[in-house]
């Protein structure tokens, strides 16, 4: 057995297994893993204080599994043909949580694929991971040759524009490695020009000013005054800088019947969520992300928009 068919192995079955891109990576520390600890250190990452714990696990892989030789990294089209509701009145849910949460669907798939692994080379271990644990997902998909980190800090993929979820396996092999991909971006500042908050500068973003991170991060506090008559009707999430980016015309729809929109979440409008209790909101939600930013936030954030649009 060579390493170059074991990796064709791993490459074909993650494809045949429904991921969208595959790539391979020698484990070690990253060559961008040091920003990580300059982004904590500029508070970006606000109150997700969480970020600040295992940092030497999240700077190498190889702290968070020793017998780490190489990370296979996938990204898996969540993009659906479908747009927000052109009204008025509407309440705007990121595209990623249209439809179900992807952390299960990604998990199920990436256990076939370890399993799929040993199944034909019982000597292979490994950990999978799909962002609940302290590794640079994004780093890795860069590194894999997924796609590239662009000015908006997003993967960017020539085949599916930034519309992927991420996930690792780390394996205790050594595989045959793909090539980090060119930066494309050029001198685009679309993404940091549409920011309504100003949180991005090239390749770097101010977490804490970020519409994703105060409406599903920013936990049991008020919207900041400074940022309620920016909300742009995002209730949960922001996709603004993934829309104007011009690598997004590339965008194909998702094969993954659970990414589609469930309870019309695309073209929802403010009222809708004004009259859900505890009890509908968790009956709408409990499959979908919008089920981490909790209740009583999510009713915030629509007071917020609704606000918005009335003093506007």
């Amino acid at each position: 057995m060579s390493n170059r068919e074991l990796t064709d192995f791993i490459r074909q079955s993650a494809l045949e297994l429904g991921f969208s891109k595959v790539g391979m990576a020698p484990a070690g520390k990253l060559p961008k893993s040091e920003f990580l600890r300059e982004w904590l250190s500029a508070g970006h990452h606000g109150r997700m204080k969480w970020m600040e714990n295992y940092l030497d696990k999240r700077m190498d892989v190889r702290r968070l599994y020793p017998s780490a030789k190489s990370v296979v990294a996938v990204g898996l089209n969540y993009y659906t043909p479908h747009e927000h509701a052109g009204v008025a009145n509407a309440a705007k849910i990121s595209r990623y949580a249209w439809g179900e949460d992807y952390h299960r669907i990604m998990k199920k798939r990436l256990k076939n694929l370890l399993r799929q692994i040993k199944s034909h080379y019982p000597f292979v271990e490994g950990r999978l991971f799909v962002d609940t644990a302290p590794i640079q997902d994004k780093l890795w998909a860069e590194q894999a040759g997924l796609g590239w980190q662009g000015k908006n800090t997003n993967i960017i993929s020539r085949d599916f524009g930034s519309w992927m979820f991420l996930g690792e396996l780390v394996l205790n092999v050594p595989l045959v490695y793909d090539t980090p991909m060119e930066d494309f971006c050029g001198s685009c500042t679309a993404c940091i020009d549409a920011c309504p908050t100003g949180a991005l500068t090239p390749y770097k973003l101010a977490g804490e000013k970020c519409l994703s991170y105060i409406t599903i991060e920013m936990w049991d506090e008020p919207i900041p005054e400074s940022v309620k008559g920016k909300m742009e009707k995002w209730v949960f999430g922001c996709d603004i800088c993934q829309e104007v980016c011009p690598w997004n015309r590339f965008q194909q729809p998702t094969r993954e019947e659970a990414f589609q929109p469930a309870h019309h979440n695309h073209q929802a409008r403010l009222e809708e969520f004004e009259e859900l209790d505890e009890e509908g909101f968790r009956k709408r939600f409990k499959k979908s992300p919008v089920y981490r930013a909790k209740f009583e936030n999510f009713k915030r954030n629509v007071r917020a928009v609704k606000e918005n649009i009335t003093s506007g």
